[in-house]
């Protein structure tokens, strides 16, 4: 620019800003020899646009975009570099509104560092007609990801058939990112080729990708060959899995159906889930018979597994289809059926189950009463008690285990002529199921039959099943048993506890806070010695603190007895479905009454604070006793584990799953009396809520949790016989089977499930020990003790 035009800009835009009014015509005037000084004017332009108010900077943007050629660019692209925000933005506009420069020299700016890559990106994007699909490829791929993402966005917008072989072209480039861009790309268009290349990509080892190619082949409504397709429901990555199911269901082929049949019987247990998905949502009985046809020849716990898939997240499709295979021809079709309904425990199940419970194959038959008892429903107790009176004497302990589960107290005198049989399996199984039956107007004779079916045979198991099962009797219905259920109702507040048997949860916690909205709140951390609660709770001390909540110990005035109440913490107590879930648990925890098990008294809303109050029990965790590495003796660690077993039994028979068993939620006294504490606290939590949620902490400890906890999956009692196996684990060997790393470490080292086999830790451990600890840790929870009871009768030989 030269020194005269320099100085020619100068005065023009003083004069301008001296007018004061853009539209004047004085300024007007102005403006248009401005713009008559040509490129030269442009840095001056530039500098007053940084100041000018809004009207101004419209009549210099309007000359900017009159200047701008390939000859005048350099000087825009100087101002992207050095101006302000509304120096940008003007040269945006003016660049934008142009098209007489090569549109290249917005592509080269890309390169410079310099350079606002958003401001150019948006430049390009309105420009974007001007730009050959191969040149925007041939740039994106030297960008960083923000600017790469931002040009095959434009690419995509301007995509369409006749760029289809160059996309497909590049597919498989070595640049990861811009093949996932343009596969999503690809998966706009329903074209064979476009599908063709899409399948190759579910090979590649980059889970991204096959990812991409999965997600894009979802989209496409044309043919797809699902064989390929269905081999990534076994992929390794989840979110890969998932859209391998979307693929495959969208494709509604009619050869899926044998596809799935190698998916269902993998070892991995999320592969089976995937294929039964595919088959929740194409099924039909025909397909799930082919199926099971298919896989009868397998090995046994092939078949287990593959019906064990198809039983936990059947869905109604397969449950009806199933339902209709009960009557099938083929015997091994029909057990498969029982199988599978053994895990689905649908309602709609029962009449068909109380009919199979007189098929002609006693496996049938069996299995049909075991489907009855895990339904619960009390309409299949008639046709039970009939076949008490069968001749095979195979099946009457499944009858018997079934009946006791159901809990209708009508049987007990039926059953208890069962005791006269000689079948030692008979009599525990009836044994077993009379104790669980035995309610407190029918304990004393209960007991009194059990007494006498244990006296008479010098059998130990039949010994040992009466004396478990007249312990267990006592721990509810004794006289010191009824004096603790005594003594927590009195404990309770009736008037104010949130535990009242109602299911508008909403309204009972509503009416507590507004009740004590008035008052001011109560603050645990200012609490002293001797202050009163409520009007009822003398403060002791605080014991500790927690993710949940702060615990002290206080003094009931009213019964003259210590508890413990434990202050939910507000990131607890503000979660509105975590409280519902919290209210619905505690009122099943607190029914549990056991020696082993801390008794829930209450739960109380205090002056803006939530609390459980609970039983007072001095003693010391089960961590205080496994300290330096050093293993516990054997006898203690067995019978700890037995306790544990106990008490975690009587939990599960009244509906209850633990979810946080840990050393330092199991209690014990000088006397070695063990108690499990916690109840109802990490069982208030919704399915998947694993890891972190919303309030920001660790739902279950990640040293002990099951490996379908950590994945968010529906968990059952087999999760806490997972976390006992591994407190059993941590008593024999001294140590933890997994603590290296953070917790994110040490969950995925559960899923892995490559412990150190406790015999390794400690060479001077019995192989039996070891054995049982390994089954009570395995992976799959199929190969785990089924029950707390079969893990405790386990531990009981041991001892």
């Amino acid at each position: 620019m030269s020194f005269f035009s320099d100085l020619r800009a100068e005065r023009l835009i003083a004069e301008i800003r001296g007018i004061n009014d853009p539209t004047h015509p004085n300024a007007q005037k102005a403006f248009q020899k401005l713009a008559r000084l040509g490129a030269g004017a442009i840095p001056k332009i530039l500098d007053a646009l940084a100041v000018a108010d809004k009207k101004e900077s419209a009549s210099y943007m309007e000359i900017l975009s009159q200047l701008i050629d390939n000859k005048s660019f350099p000087y825009l692209a100087q101002g992207l570099a050095d101006g302000n925000s509304r120096t940008i933005s003007a040269i945006g506009w003016a660049l934008t509104r142009s098209t007489n420069y090569t549109p290249g020299l917005l592509i080269e700016l890309l390169g410079r560092a310099d350079i606002p890559k958003a401001a150019v990106l948006e430049i390009i994007g309105a420009q974007k007609d001007r730009y050959p699909v191969r040149d925007l490829l041939q740039h994106a791929y030297g960008q960083e990801a923000n600017e790469k993402a931002a040009l095959f966005r434009i690419i995509g917008e301007l995509a369409d058939e006749s760029t289809i072989p160059e996309l497909i072209s590049r597919i498989e480039g070595k640049d990861s990112a811009a093949r996932i861009h343009i596969i999503n790309i690809l998966g706009r268009f329903d074209r064979p080729e476009v599908s063709a290349a899409l399948q190759n990509q579910l090979r590649d080892p980059n889970k991204m990708i096959r990812q991409a190619a999965l997600a894009a082949l979802s989209r496409i409504s044309g043919p797809v060959n699902v064989g390929p397709v269905c081999q990534m429901l076994r992929d390794p990555d989840l979110e890969v899995a998932n859209h391998a199911i979307d693929v495959v269901v969208r494709a509604k082929d009619p050869d899926t159906m044998k596809h799935l049949i190698d998916v269902l019987k993998d070892e991995n247990d999320y592969a089976r889930r995937a294929a039964v998905e595919v088959l929740n949502h194409l099924g039909t009985a025909r397909d799930i018979k082919h199926l099971l046809q298919a896989i009868k020849d397998d090995d046994w716990w092939v078949r287990t597994r593959a019906a064990d898939a198809l039983g936990k997240i059947g869905g109604p499709r397969v449950v009806d289809a199933v339902i209709e295979l009960i009557r099938d021809e083929d015997e091994d079709v029909r057990r498969a059926a029982i199988e599978i309904l053994n895990q689905t425990k649908d309602e709609r199940a029962v009449n068909f189950l109380i009919e199979a419970t007189k098929d002609k194959d006693w496996w049938v038959s069996e299995r049909a009463v075991d489907a009855l008892a895990e339904i619960g429903s009390k309409k299949a107790v008639p046709a039970l008690l009939e076949l008490l009176d069968t001749n095979n004497t195979r099946s009457l302990p499944t009858i018997a285990r079934a009946l006791g589960k159901l809990g209708d107290t009508r049987v007990i005198e039926p059953l208890v002529r069962l005791l006269d049989r000689p079948e030692k399996e008979i009599k525990v199984e009836t044994i077993n199921a009379l104790a669980r039956l035995a309610d407190d107007k029918r304990a004393d004779t209960v007991r009194n039959y059990i007494q006498a079916a244990g006296a008479e045979i010098a059998d130990q198991t039949i010994q040992h099943a009466a004396i478990r099962a007249i312990e267990d009797i006592d721990s509810r219905y004794s006289g010191t048993a009824l004096a603790a259920q005594a003594q927590a109702a009195r404990m309770a507040e009736p008037a104010r506890t949130l535990l009242i048997e109602r299911s508008d949860v909403d309204a009972v916690i509503k009416k507590a806070e507004d009740a004590a909205a008035a008052t001011m709140k109560l603050d645990i951390s200012t609490l002293k010695s001797g202050d009163i609660i409520e009007g009822r709770y003398k403060y002791i001390e605080k014991i500790g603190k927690g993710a949940f909540g702060t615990v002290v110990l206080v003094e009931d005035t009213v019964v003259d007895e210590r508890l413990i109440l434990k202050f939910l913490n507000p990131n607890v107590s503000q979660d509105e479905e975590m409280m519902k879930r919290f209210v619905h648990e505690l009122r099943y925890s607190r029914k549990i009454t056991h020696k082993n098990v801390i008794r829930i008294y209450d739960f109380l809303y205090m002056r803006g604070n939530y609390a459980i109050s609970m039983e007072y029990f001095p003693s010391h965790t089960l961590g205080a006793e496994i300290v330096n590495d050093k293993p516990l003796p054997l006898p203690v660690a067995l019978q700890y584990g037995i306790d544990i077993a106990t008490g975690m039994t009587i939990a599960h028979q009244a509906g209850i799953v633990h979810r946080d068993l840990k050393p330092a939620n199991i209690l014990i006294n000088d006397e070695r009396l063990l108690k499990i504490v916690d109840f109802g606290v990490a069982a208030a939590h919704k399915e998947g809520d694993t890891q972190l949620t919303k309030t920001g902490y660790v739902i279950g400890s990640p040293k002990y949790m099951a490996p379908e906890q950590i994945l968010g999956k529906k968990v059952d009692e087999r999760a806490d016989i997972y976390s006992l196996g591994v407190i059993l684990y941590e008593m024999v060997t001294g140590q933890p089977p997994y603590s290296r790393g953070d917790h994110m470490s040490v969950m995925y080292q559960h899923v892995q499930g490559k412990a150190k086999s406790p015999l390794d830790v400690n060479p001077q451990l019995p192989p039996e020990v070891s054995a049982l600890v390994t089954k009570a840790m395995a992976v799959d929870k199929l190969k785990r003790f089924q029950s707390m009871e079969e893990l405790r009768t386990a531990l009981e030989k041991l001892l």
